[in-house]
């Protein structure tokens, strides 16, 4: 069995566990896209894993297939934990009702832009592989926005929300790297990309472990919010609601 093959499949026992200890202290009910994103991450590298064994072309589609639904699960993520830093702050209801969608779609738009600045013929695979290249864009200004917003309201990182964002943030990062160096000839082999993925797959699902397998209370959110912000969060508002 290839060594690469059996680190991939490290993270197997890592989700496992930290899924059945967030189901059985409750925090489901309270990170339910988290653990909902936990059980599919361990689903599909199961299923990649079994693919695998029947031929190349179908390890092919549910690579990528799982890709595309894992990016998807990412954006969500981010939504949720956007949505989860400003819940507190009911002057930010306004903006964080639309401030999330409006960066999204910005983040997107420049996404695009990049991956498919150039109008060269393109295979089913090279389509595959800008749009994930975009989406990946996208997750990872998305967690730069939803850093920023953390460090503006003062949530301290030992936050499960914030090992979220840190998790996603790693993958979404990771993938832009391997896809720079790749295009730009920097990287000897794929092998060599597939090595740099699987080792930060597992890290990020280190990362996830690392915040909710051990127990330890949670960080309560800044009870008062800076006066300052709470006068630009009117100024936003209001300019809203003209």
């Amino acid at each position: 069995m290839p060594l690469i093959y059996f680190f991939s499949l490290l993270p197997l026992p890592v989700l496992a566990v930290t899924a059945i200890v967030m189901y059985w202290r409750k925090q489901h009910l309270i990170y339910s896209v988290f653990w909902i994103y936990l059980i599919f991450q361990f689903v599909r590298e199961s299923g990649e894993g079994i693919a695998l064994h029947f031929s190349y072309k179908v390890f092919f589609y549910a690579y990528w297939s799982a890709s595309a639904c894992s990016v998807v699960f990412s954006l969500v993520l981010l939504r949720s934990i956007f949505l989860t830093v400003l819940q507190g702050y009911s002057p930010l209801s306004r903006l964080r009702r639309f401030g999330y969608e409006a960066v999204l779609l910005a983040c997107w738009a420049l996404a695009l832009l990049v991956a498919f600045h150039n109008d060269h013929v393109r295979t089913v695979r090279q389509l595959i592989f800008d749009a994930h290249l975009a989406v990946s864009f996208t997750a990872v200004g998305m967690f730069v926005f939803v850093v920023g917003s953390s460090m503006l309201l003062g949530i301290r990182w030992a936050s499960g929300i914030c090992g979220i964002a840190l998790g996603v943030g790693l993958l979404g990062t990771t993938d832009l790297i391997v896809f720079a160096l790749l295009s730009h000839g920097h990287l000897s082999s794929n092998t060599v990309a597939s090595w740099i993925q699987v080792l930060a797959y597992n890290c990020g699902m280190g990362i996830f472990a690392f915040y909710f397998v051990p127990k330890r209370e949670e960080v309560p959110m800044p009870p008062l919010i800076k006066p300052e912000l709470l006068q630009w969060a009117d100024s936003v508002r209001g300019s809203i609601s003209r």
